[in-house]
Protein backbone atom coordinates (compact mmCIF):
# COMPACT_ATOMS: atom_id res chain seq x y z
CA UNK A 1 0.00 0.00 0.00
CA UNK A 2 2.89 2.43 0.61
CA UNK A 3 4.38 2.03 -2.30
CA UNK A 4 1.12 3.09 -4.26
CA UNK A 5 0.78 5.83 -2.43
CA UNK A 6 4.13 7.87 -2.23
CA UNK A 7 3.14 10.83 -2.68
CA UNK A 8 1.70 10.49 1.08
CA UNK A 9 3.83 7.79 2.53
CA UNK A 10 7.21 8.76 3.29
CA UNK A 11 8.42 6.40 5.57
CA UNK A 12 7.74 3.72 8.67
CA UNK A 13 8.90 3.18 11.92
CA UNK A 14 10.87 0.01 11.99
CA UNK A 15 13.91 -1.72 13.23
CA UNK A 16 15.76 -2.37 10.05
CA UNK A 17 15.35 -1.36 6.59
CA UNK A 18 11.95 -3.01 4.76
CA UNK A 19 13.15 -2.87 0.96
CA UNK A 20 11.13 -5.90 -0.98
CA UNK A 21 8.73 -6.13 1.73
CA UNK A 22 5.10 -6.99 1.45
CA UNK A 23 5.71 -7.30 -2.79
CA UNK A 24 2.84 -8.81 -4.41
CA UNK A 25 2.92 -11.52 -6.47
CA UNK A 26 4.90 -11.02 -9.80
CA UNK A 27 5.84 -7.02 -8.01
CA UNK A 28 9.30 -6.40 -8.82
CA UNK A 29 11.52 -4.03 -6.01
CA UNK A 30 12.65 -0.43 -7.24
CA UNK A 31 16.51 -0.29 -7.46
CA UNK A 32 15.94 2.15 -4.70
CA UNK A 33 13.23 2.55 -2.25
CA UNK A 34 13.53 5.61 -0.90
CA UNK A 35 11.64 5.57 2.20
CA UNK A 36 12.55 7.00 5.47
CA UNK A 37 12.69 4.25 8.30
CA UNK A 38 12.88 5.94 11.71
CA UNK A 39 14.02 3.47 14.40
CA UNK A 40 12.85 3.55 18.13
CA UNK A 41 14.64 2.26 21.16
CA UNK A 42 17.81 4.03 20.44
CA UNK A 43 20.06 3.92 23.79
CA UNK A 44 23.61 5.01 24.67
CA UNK A 45 24.05 4.34 28.45
CA UNK A 46 21.88 0.69 28.91
CA UNK A 47 20.63 -2.32 26.58
CA UNK A 48 16.87 -2.91 28.22
CA UNK A 49 15.02 -2.03 31.63
CA UNK A 50 12.78 -3.55 33.93
CA UNK A 51 9.62 -3.25 31.40
CA UNK A 52 10.94 -5.37 28.84
CA UNK A 53 12.22 -2.58 26.79
CA UNK A 54 15.70 -3.65 24.57
CA UNK A 55 17.87 -0.73 23.49
CA UNK A 56 20.69 -0.24 20.25
CA UNK A 57 22.92 1.86 20.04
CA UNK A 58 22.73 4.52 17.04
CA UNK A 59 25.60 2.67 15.58
CA UNK A 60 23.71 -0.28 15.46
CA UNK A 61 20.54 1.09 14.37
CA UNK A 62 22.42 3.32 11.59
CA UNK A 63 25.13 1.22 10.81
CA UNK A 64 23.75 -2.58 10.69
CA UNK A 65 20.48 -2.05 10.54
CA UNK A 66 20.22 1.19 7.53
CA UNK A 67 17.84 3.03 9.65
CA UNK A 68 17.76 6.69 8.40
CA UNK A 69 16.47 8.10 12.19
CA UNK A 70 17.05 7.26 15.60
CA UNK A 71 14.10 7.73 17.79
CA UNK A 72 15.13 8.06 21.47
CA UNK A 73 12.62 8.84 24.60
CA UNK A 74 13.98 7.61 28.13
CA UNK A 75 17.64 8.41 27.37
CA UNK A 76 17.15 12.10 26.72
CA UNK A 77 14.05 12.47 29.31
CA UNK A 78 14.88 9.82 32.06
CA UNK A 79 12.80 10.24 34.75
CA UNK A 80 9.98 12.42 33.81
CA UNK A 81 9.41 13.21 37.59
CA UNK A 82 12.33 14.71 37.62
CA UNK A 83 13.43 16.69 34.75
CA UNK A 84 16.29 18.87 34.42
CA UNK A 85 16.25 20.42 31.80
CA UNK A 86 19.96 20.97 31.28
CA UNK A 87 21.12 17.38 31.72
CA UNK A 88 18.62 17.18 29.00
CA UNK A 89 19.74 19.33 26.68
CA UNK A 90 23.15 17.86 27.61
CA UNK A 91 21.64 14.11 26.86
CA UNK A 92 20.05 15.16 23.62
CA UNK A 93 23.53 16.46 22.27
CA UNK A 94 24.87 13.18 23.13
CA UNK A 95 22.24 11.37 21.18
CA UNK A 96 22.49 13.93 17.91
CA UNK A 97 26.54 13.70 17.87
CA UNK A 98 26.20 9.98 18.26
CA UNK A 99 23.15 9.66 15.55
CA UNK A 100 25.35 11.91 13.23
CA UNK A 101 28.55 9.85 13.68
CA UNK A 102 26.95 6.72 12.60
CA UNK A 103 25.04 8.36 9.83
CA UNK A 104 28.48 9.50 8.66
CA UNK A 105 29.71 6.05 8.82
CA UNK A 106 27.53 4.83 6.98
CA UNK A 107 28.07 7.32 4.16
CA UNK A 108 31.81 6.60 4.10
CA UNK A 109 31.33 2.95 3.58
CA UNK A 110 28.81 3.55 0.84
CA UNK A 111 31.25 5.31 -0.73
CA UNK A 112 34.24 2.59 -0.62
Amino acid sequence: MARDARDFVIGFIAQHRMEGVGLREGEKQDDIEDFLILSPGVGLNTTGDGLGQQYRTPEEVVLSSGCDIIIVGRGIYGNPGKLDISEVQRQAERYREAGWNAYLQRLSRRDE
